[in-house]
């Protein structure tokens, strides 16, 4: 494995295991901010993934069989 490889693994490690401390230390310190802001969150993830999902949908399918 390069070294290369070793830290780009290593700096995605800490960023995550930073960014689960800071969720956890935020949901204990104001619990109702933090499940606002991860609802928030989801919802704009689920917009946006169904969104994302209807356009390439009716790209592929736009032809109608009507020879034009």
């Amino acid at each position: 494995m390069s070294v290369k490889t070793k830290l780009a693994r290593k700096a995605v490690k800490t960023t995550a295991k930073h960014t689960a401390r800071g969720t956890a230390s935020k949901l204990t310190h104001k619990p109702f901010r933090s499940i606002t802001l991860l609802t928030a969150g989801a919802l704009l993830g689920l917009v946006v993934g169904w969104l994302v999902a209807n356009s390439k949908s009716t790209e592929q399918g736009s032809g109608t069989g009507a020879v034009s």
